[in-house]
């Protein structure tokens, strides 16, 4: 895999949160940023920032061509 195609863009992100933890969701629904119970909480998915080694949370089809990023 490119590493242009390990990472969304930063305009492809939405912010979802609760007042009390936030969470980075991609367009391709990756859960790519986001630390519980508390903002200020150590992170449990990075990806964002390392694709590689700091994890993510995505359900998704596991075809491909499902749906597309562009």
């Amino acid at each position: 895999m490119s590493e242009t195609q390990k990472y969304l863009p930063i305009e492809d992100y939405a912010l979802i949160g609760n007042l009390h933890t936030v969470a980075l969701v991609g367009k391709n629904g990756s859960i790519d940023w986001c630390c519980l119970p508390r903002f200020d909480s150590p992170s449990i998915f990075g990806a964002l920032l390392d694709a590689d080694k700091a994890g993510f949370f995505r359900i998704a089809p596991t075809d491909r061509g499902w749906y597309t990023c562009s």
